[in-house]
């Protein structure tokens, strides 16, 4: 992976996250598709074994640095999320459509599970009671697992400035 290059496409990740996708949030509560997490995940596909869950962990943190999650939640939550994805990525057929928006989509929905218990558990829970958070959390979920072949569409444009393989590489 060239460092570089994902350093910028992180940037301009989160500044499409932070700054239009909060514009044209869904209902009340602003429901928007994460991103940072569609990236996590079609890098887990398309990454070495070594350096996704490095750069799952850098996301994490970046999204950690731009919510009021506690600090590390969603690096944890990132990490660990690709960390599984390229050890089991050889029983996924990650090209097809329907997996990447399925593991997308349970990807988020967990990961933010995750971090709203570590927000229950330090006593920060974020207006409301756990219920129609978590019911928020799965329309958001859901929104972002719909945006992942899109995500997916243009990481394979850049495949190269990213230091990606064309095709899946299996295997070690």
């Amino acid at each position: 992976m060239r460092w570089f290059n994902f350093a910028i496409v992180v940037f301009i990740t989160l500044v499409i996250q932070v700054g239009i996708a909060r514009l044209f949030g869904l209902g009340p509560q602003r429901v928007m598709p994460d991103f940072l997490l569609v990236l996590a995940v079609v890098l887990a596909f398309r990454g070495s074994r070594e350096q996704v869950p490095i750069a799952g962990w850098i996301l994490g943190l970046v999204k950690d640095l731009s919510s009021q999650a506690p600090l590390g939640g969603y690096a944890i939550a990132f990490g660990l999320m690709t960390w599984i994805i390229v050890h089991l990525r050889e029983l996924f057929y990650g090209d097809n459509p329907v997996t990447l928006i399925f593991l997308t989509f349970l990807c988020s929905f967990l990961g933010e599970q995750f971090v709203l218990i570590i927000c229950v558990i330090k006593g920060i829970l974020p207006g409301g009671d756990y219920g129609s958070i978590s019911v928020v959390l799965l329309f958001s979920s859901l929104l972002t697992g719909a945006v992942a072949p899109y995500g997916q569409w243009l990481v394979m444009r850049l495949h190269r400035q990213l230091g990606l393989p064309k095709q899946r590489r299996y295997g070690r």
